[in-house]
């Protein structure tokens, strides 16, 4: 026979475990077993206090596993295509051993830094950050569904890829010597261009991979960027660029725009779909293959160590010391947020010190010099005669 309590029944099954019932906030019967009744009464309460402080949950959402949820969030309508293909590798790849069939009520902070530290052995920082961003956004979505309570993936900094080294900012003689000496080789001349405009335009590699010579506008003044390519799972991947912010029109420097033009004569062909830096074949060019060329040359000048990506850092902090606001920086880059366009801003030193220097002279206007005052010539008077 069922035993009332203060909040639902309590009743021994014939088992001879206790079995916990109650009437949730959204109006649905559930119920819990227990090997006692004071587990069962304490089952009772914990639905009656969350119930009274408005933080009760389904307990049937607990129970849905990571891999559901990220099923889940893989079908969103609001994911780009290649964004889609991205994230089902990285679950593929780098989550699903760990978190397919994990209830996520049981998914603790613990669990997701020991699966951070375990990763981290055999996974790249830029990887693994995006695989901890994956993982962060599946269980947001529990979290927004009340299936749980608050986020479990509370690392710090595990979301920003901690590279080996800073970015490093080449000057413009140094990209341009990297330009140069591609051009000097008959097998490698055709990529001379791809450095210009990747340095003196900003574009990502994926943006400069998906031009089309139609998004040559104006006789190479401007590039027009709308899309970017990327290469998934043995297949090429065409779609928007990284954000919102990413379609848009960039100047060209004089000397990028006639090497634009030199390279379009030599190597693309006359048809508006043509890609402009494509390989000989007029496929898309691998950002792995073009690395590899790019890092020999840098070498063949004495660059040293350069990673591909701060050719666009170079253009960044070369368009912040020639005076581009945060706003500027944003458009020219294609960023959707201010903070990395700050990260340029105040990469330079001599600017800042430019900067300076003009506040110095509205706080102390240059005075002109005092006027140069002559002293008298003494008057030679004559003494008496002797």
């Amino acid at each position: 026979m069922a035993s009332r309590a203060s909040f639902g029944a309590i009743d021994k099954m014939a088992s001879g475990k206790w079995r916990a019932r109650c009437t949730g906030p959204d109006g649905k019967r559930r119920s819990a077993t227990f090997p006692t009744k004071a587990d069962a009464r304490v089952w009772l309460a914990t639905q009656q206090t969350d119930a009274v402080r408005r933080m009760w949950r389904a307990p049937e959402g607990a129970r849905r596993t990571v891999d559901e949820f990220a099923a889940d969030y893989l079908k969103r309508q609001d994911l780009r295509d290649s964004t889609r293909v991205l994230y089902a590798n990285l679950w593929r790849l780098h989550l699903a051993d760990r978190w397919t069939g994990v209830e996520v009520g049981d998914v603790t902070p613990a669990m997701v830094r020991s699966w951070h530290a375990t990763a981290a052995a055999t996974t790249g920082p830029a990887v693994l950050a995006q695989s901890y961003r994956l993982l962060r956004a599946v269980l947001g979505v529990a979290v927004a569904d009340d299936a749980i309570p608050a986020n479990p993936c509370k690392l710090r900094g595990a979301s920003t890829p901690k590279a080996a080294r800073p970015s490093r900012a080449l000057t413009a003689t140094e990209a341009t010597a990297v330009a140069n000496h591609l051009g000097q080789s008959t097998r490698t001349e055709r990529y001379s261009a791809l450095v210009m405009v990747l340095t003196f335009a900003g574009l990502r590699f994926g943006e400069a991979a998906a031009l089309r010579r139609s998004d040559v506008l104006d006789e190479g003044e401007r590039l027009r960027i709308e899309r970017a390519v990327r290469y998934y799972d043995g297949r090429w991947v065409v779609g928007e660029p990284k954000t919102e912010a990413g379609h848009r029109t960039v100047a060209l420097p004089t000397s990028v725009r006639i090497a634009l033009l030199k390279h379009m004569d030599r190597h693309v062909p006359d048809t508006p779909d043509a890609l402009v830096f494509g390989t000989r074949s007029g496929g898309f060019l691998s950002v792995a293959n073009f690395g590899k060329t790019f890092r020999r040359a840098a070498d063949a000048v004495g660059l040293g160590p350069v990673r591909l990506h701060e050719l666009r850092h170079t253009g960044a902090t070369l368009a912040a010391a020639a005076g581009a606001s945060t706003k500027e920086l944003m458009r020219r880059l294609g960023h959707a947020s201010p903070d990395a366009a700050l990260i340029y801003q105040h990469a330079n030193d001599d600017r800042d010190a430019e900067i300076a220097r003009a506040l110095e002279a509205r706080i102390r206007p240059p005075q002109p010099p005092p006027p140069t005052s002559r002293r008298p010539r003494p008057t030679h008077r004559p003494g008496p005669r002797r």
